[in-house]
């Protein structure tokens, strides 16, 4: 049977964060899709408590460039690799009871390389802040917004009380990639 990894991003009150733009990830792998592992997650149905509780939204961008797998062991193998991974950039990721990303005192961001095989996500992550930003959006703006910058600026672009789910979803990324996907971006629009 194929069996899929999934990322699920959590709340807030998961636990402390090591960047506090960058949120904890709880990555898991299961021969359903992943929406509806996810909304069994959410019931609690095989659910880590951690998950039941915090979970808040899958995070695609995290996981659609892994491809199926035949058989849960190598799903699971990957599914560790992956949570290692998102430690090596920020995140702590939560995997078979094992929080990744504590031990961890540095990180490096994803590059424009690495984030090749998702750049849908980031594009219509893009699209999304552009689409709904009170003023128009440069390209160093634009990234700025998508790593989750603060600053008095946020609030001549965006709602700050309800900002859209696209701001700081890639705080993991390295800005002059996102500036130059931004600008990308903005040409072809």
């Amino acid at each position: 049977m194929a069996s899929r990894v999934y990322v699920i991003e959590l709340a807030s009150g998961a636990g402390r964060r090591r960047d506090p733009r960058i949120p904890w990830v709880y990555v898991g792998s299961s021969a359903r899709d992943p929406e509806i592992r996810f909304a069994q997650h959410r019931r609690g149905y095989k659910s880590a408590r951690l998950v039941k509780r915090f979970a808040m939204r899958l995070r695609p961008d995290l996981y659609d460039d892994l491809p199926t797998f035949k058989g849960s062991r190598l799903a699971c193998e990957a599914e560790r690799d992956r949570a290692r991974e998102l430690a090596g950039c920020g995140f702590v990721a939560h995997s078979d009871g094992i929080s990744y990303g504590f031990d961890q005192l540095d990180w490096s961001e994803w590059d424009a390389q690495r984030l090749e095989p998702v750049i849908d996500h980031l594009d219509a992550a893009i699209e999304e802040l552009t689409s709904g930003a009170f003023e128009p959006l440069d390209p160093d703006r634009c990234a700025r917004l998508l790593r989750g910058e603060r600053g008095f600026w946020v609030a001549d672009y965006l709602d700050q009380d309800d900002p859209p789910p696209a701001y700081g979803r890639f705080a993991h990324v390295a800005l002059d990639a996102l500036r130059a996907q931004s600008a990308v971006s903005r040409s072809l629009a």
